[in-house]
């Protein structure tokens, strides 16, 4: 039985998670986020020990993860699924809410550092450390920056305009610090210290209403949709995606010379119908092979013939084998052929197929970040052991991390960036592509493990903030969707349905000047980071002193 004190906790722990959890796409219900951390605050401010408070933080956003993150589990129950997949999601939802008890964990102490009177160091790091720590948990190999507290804003494009300087930890900055009026206004008013009706109600509720339009004000006066929307001020270029919606279970053991052929096919289809199309693009892992690999040769010509006679550079996921010339140089945890024991590694790849170009002068991307377990255990280059710990049945377990940072150039006349599926929830990793030119950007996903599941519109609504950031169009081909272009201004044009075949071409946009955002990436959330951290540190100044602003 729980006490009293447990039982009066017990709704506001709950009440958290399921709000939190409710903030994020595809519910359109954002606006629970704020109630969320108010509550939050709550919670954190009537816990009494330190073992309370990582239960309860961490009770918060289990919760959280079983409404916004359990389609990773729920994926491997699906009709063909690997049963990976459950246990993998499993493990993300149980070991992700660790994650978000270290910013409770700092909160609580400045709290118990400054005592009850001083609760206004508490109040004012909030926004600090939160947003801090969201920046620095998305660092290491261990990260999942998926529930940033700014990604439940995506449909909400009026509002995170200026994440082309703040990028999307600004909202979550905004967001805490409009949750924390929201406390004020809820918690005052529960206890009776003022009237529902009077001056200071009025006031924080004002405080409350400008600050949540002040985006929208400045966002008007900036003229932002005018001078973004549909930007073709730099030139244009015309981009054709194809989704191909297959099965990306079967694909890896089905009729590879019949995928090829209906690649294909749709490549002449889609340029038959748009001759000024200058690129076409295929989704991630698009060829369930190795495509440089003398073996798949015919398989290679296929496309590299269709390339060729229209004259049209075809961009498509594939995994690359590379085998080392210097077996000395292979990395710790490089892969060994057991018939040979010639060491080599794999990869995650964009490849460039460009017409009267051969395979040894492709233009290709290597993908950087990992899925840490499914495509690569965490930091397994100092563990090699743990490389074959988690395998998927199709083969995707261990690839290596990808070192170039190229970015593709086409016909000479434009650069661009290729974000590989995950990568394109990294802000600044996504902006140091843009950042060296990138007249316009690529995302190439498979979100087919997924289907109809919440995880496949995440993904795909997560990409508005790297647009805006970078204030660049950018082409999204998904193998079963959601596939579109997205304009500077995070608006999806010709979005396709998921499960269905389908090519849509768009006239995009280059790239005007840098951003903000593009030319200092996380400033500042780093700020946050440093801000954060010494507010904590000063908490312990304030204990010590048993400093008093009242004195």
């Amino acid at each position: 039985m729980l006490k009293n004190s447990e039982r009066k906790i017990f709704l506001p722990v709950i009440s958290s998670g399921v709000l939190f959890g409710l903030s994020f796409p595809p519910s359109k219900f954002s606006f629970l986020i704020f109630l969320s951390l108010a509550l939050l605050l709550d919670i954190i401010l009537k816990t009494e020990n330190l073992k309370k408070i990582i239960i309860r933080s961490y009770t918060v956003f289990l919760i959280a993860g079983l409404i916004a993150v359990s389609w990773i589990a729920f994926s491997g129950i699906r009709d063909g699924a690997d049963p990976f997949l459950i246990a993998g999601g499993m493990v993300v939802v149980l070991i992700y809410p660790v994650f978000f008890v270290i910013p409770s964990l700092l909160l609580y102490y400045i709290k118990k550092n400054s005592g009850e009177r001083n609760t206004y160091l508490f109040f004012l790091s909030f926004p600090f450390v939160w947003t801090g720590f969201e920046y620095f948990s998305s660092l290491s190999q261990i990260s999942f920056p998926w529930l940033l507290a700014g990604n439940s804003q995506t449909y909400l494009l009026d509002k995170i305009q200026y994440a082309e300087f703040t990028g999307v930890f600004g909202v979550s900055f905004w967001i805490c610090v409009l949750s924390i009026l929201v406390y004020f206004y809820i918690r005052k008013i529960k206890i009776g210290k003022w009237k529902l009706i009077s001056l200071r109600s009025f006031l924080v509720i004002l405080a409350i209403i400008f600050l949540y339009i002040a985006p929208d004000v400045a966002n008007y006066i900036s003229d932002s949709k005018i001078q973004y929307t549909d930007f073709k001020g730099k030139g244009k270029v015309k981009i054709g995606i194809i989704q191909p919606n297959i099965n990306p279970w079967k694909k890896w053991g089905g009729k590879q010379t019949d995928l090829i052929n209906g690649y294909a096919n749709e490549i002449i289809k889609i340029q038959k119908d748009n001759p000024d199309l200058e690129m076409a693009i295929l989704p991630e892992t698009a060829f369930p092979y190795y495509f440089r690999e003398s073996i798949f040769e015919e398989k290679y010509r296929i496309i590299k013939n269709v390339s060729d006679s229209l004259s049209l550079p075809v961009l498509a996921g594939t995994p690359d084998l590379e085998i080392y010339k210097d077996q000395n140089s292979a990395p710790n945890d490089a892969k060994i052929m057991k018939s040979n024991g010639i060491k080599y590694d794999t990869y995650n790849s964009a490849f460039l197929f460009e017409p009267e170009k051969n395979k040894d002068t492709y233009q290709k991307h290597n993908k950087v970040k990992l899925v840490a377990g499914s495509e690569r255990m965490p930091y397994q280059e100092l563990f090699p052991f743990t490389k074959n710990l988690m395998e998927w049945g199709v083969g995707l377990g261990s690839w290596q991390i990808g070192n170039d940072t190229n970015l593709f150039d086409l016909k000479g006349k434009y650069k661009f960036n290729t974000a590989i599926c995950y990568e394109s929830v990294y802000p600044e990793f996504f902006s140091e592509f843009v950042k060296k030119g990138a007249d316009f950007s690529v995302i190439i996903t498979n979100d087919g493990w997924w289907g109809k599941l919440s995880g496949t519109y995440q993904h795909n609504q997560f990409a508005v903030y790297r647009a805006i950031e970078n204030r660049i169009w950018i082409a999204r081909c998904a193998n079963t969707g959601i596939s579109e272009f997205i304009d500077p201004y995070g608006n999806m044009l010709d979005k396709t349905e998921i499960d269905t075949k389908v090519n849509i071409v768009h006239e995009i946009g280059l790239k005007g000047e840098d951003t903000f955002y593009t030319r200092n990436g996380d400033f500042f959330s780093r700020i946050c980071l440093y801000c954060g951290l010494i507010m904590f540190g000063f908490s312990f100044f304030m204990r010590i002193k048993k400093f008093n602003p009242r004195d």
